[in-house]
């Protein structure tokens, strides 16, 4: 039976790998490695960006929350996604109007704020996009061991193996058109699945099981869940702001489709978290305890949905995997490709540089690999604290991007103070109070140190930008 399921899953690899194969023939110059060989209207942009958005986070992270904190835990998780890419639609036009010429955020962090900000950023990124392919990394061992009997050392060998391959082949061209395929799969396992293991469990039974085994679960006053759902959306806020994946949408898709595909995205994205959670509900109902908490949501699909739903729920998760582990190495490769590799081989032809971003992802890629294999967290509990480091750049972006008066020295202290303070708090008070305090500590010295200045940005530097092939700090 393994040596079927392991077939199943390189079946499904191949048909990843081959999609992204075809599309890759398009591909032959570093910039539609980056973004892409067309503009994307409103049906690709949010398939697009659901594919990435929907994660494994998304599938497991989410039962997790509603596992720990109930109610309010589904809701917040819902909360933290939708919110944070429908508010990126208005920066998404500004970014248009701003730097029109650019390709990543790195683009914009070095030209708004100069090189010395641009390495704090970077290093930041980088722990933030490792943070992401770890939790992509452990969701893909844990449903595949849970689901399929799959060791989890070769669970996640396999998963990286099948992104690696698809993601260098075309890079954004790739990662955007498998991804297609991808949330449709998803749509339809979420669709399918999670109402027929709820409904067949029974909504009373469900409720009245959750008020006997964990009635402080269903209080919608409940301290830690209040406490997550306001945290949460500073968490996904900042983690949808700093992102590359998100910046490579916004130039990816058409400027007049700009703001109907993040709301769409945004509203849908929602549901699909809130859904997933009530797997989370039937587990409480029933006193299920999983040996690893976000192995919640699978354990329930295979112990009361029977083989059908069993396979159709690791369709959903495993998609949801490769589709976001696979934007976010596209995503930071596309910053080393566009930012790094220009200032240490200036002089490159299309072609070599379109074979750096090649390597570029398979490097990134098998370092990711190694340091999931360890599996040393949970998925909730990464994405928290990395929570901490996308609260603190929230305002350098956005009052950046608006913000005449928002200078390189504020954005330097927010970028440096704010995640120590967050940390020192995440450690000591707790995880989601040290995200708050990162936001609210960037916050201030942002409004507080541009306010201390006369600074009056120029725009037309950042508009310039890429233009040119120059950009400078105020």
């Amino acid at each position: 039976m393994l040596a079927v399921n392991i077939a199943i899953i390189l079946g499904l690899g191949v048909l990843f790998i081959a999609v992204g194969y075809y599309l890759s023939r398009a591909v032959k110059t570093a910039d539609q490695f980056i973004l892409g060989t067309g503009k994307l209207g409103v049906a690709f942009g949010s398939a697009s960006l659901l594919a990435f958005w929907i994660t494994g986070n998304t599938t497991l992270a989410a039962p997790e929350a509603a596992y720990t904190m109930g109610i309010l835990g589904a809701i917040g998780y819902g909360f933290l996604g939708g919110i944070a890419v429908m508010l990126f639609a208005p920066l998404a036009k500004r970014i248009h109007e701003v730097i029109p010429h650019g390709r990543t955020v790195g683009d914009f962090y070095m030209a708004r704020f100069g090189n010395l900000n641009y390495v704090v950023f970077l290093v930041f990124l980088l722990i933030y996009v490792f943070g992401i392919l770890i939790t992509q990394g452990i969701g893909g061992g844990v449903i595949l061991e849970q689901v399929f009997g799959i060791p989890y050392l070769l669970a996640v060998v396999l998963s990286f193996a099948i992104v690696i391959a698809y993601s260098m082949l075309g890079g954004f061209q790739s990662v955007t058109g498998v991804a297609f395929f991808q949330i449709v799969l998803i749509l339809i396992a979420v669709a399918g699945v999670v109402p027929y293991v709820f409904f067949s469990q029974g909504a009373s039974n469900v409720y009245q099981g959750m008020l006997n085994n964990s009635p402080e679960l269903l209080d919608l006053t409940l301290p830690a869940g209040l406490l997550f759902l306001f945290g949460g959306a500073m968490l996904g806020i900042g983690e949808v702001f700093m992102d590359n994946t998100f910046w490579q949408r916004a130039y990816a898709i058409r400027r007049d489709r700009l703001t109907p595909t993040f709301i769409i995205s945004g509203i849908g994205w929602a549901f699909v978290p809130i859904a997933v959670s009530t797997l989370a509900f039937v587990a409480l109902a029933e006193g299920i305890k999983p040996e690893q908490v976000n192995q919640v949501a699978p354990q329930v699909a295979q112990q009361f949905g029977g083989g059908f739903a069993n396979y159709m729920f690791l369709v959903v998760v495993w998609s949801a995997i490769l589709s976001t582990a696979a934007a976010s190495l596209n995503a930071f490769s596309s910053v080393i490709l566009n930012d790094l590799v220009p200032r240490f081989r200036p002089n490159l032809r299309e072609r070599e540089q379109r074979r750096y971003g090649t390597i570029i992802t398979v490097i990134v890629g098998v370092i990711a690999l190694l340091l999931t294999l360890p599996q040393f967290t949970s998925m909730l509990q990464m994405l928290i604290f990395i929570g901490v480091i996308n609260a603190a750049f929230i305002y350098p972006i956005a009052l950046g991007l608006f913000w005449r008066r928002m200078t390189s020295t504020a954005a330097l202290c927010a970028g440096i103070v704010s995640p120590i303070v967050g940390y020192v708090v995440y450690f000591t008070v707790g995880p989601i109070q040290g995200i708050i305090a990162s936001g609210w500590v960037s916050l201030v010295l942002c409004l507080g140190l541009s306010l201390m200045t006369r600074s009056s940005y120029d725009w037309s530097i950042l508009h310039n930008y890429g233009r040119r092939g120059a950009g400078e700090a105020e």
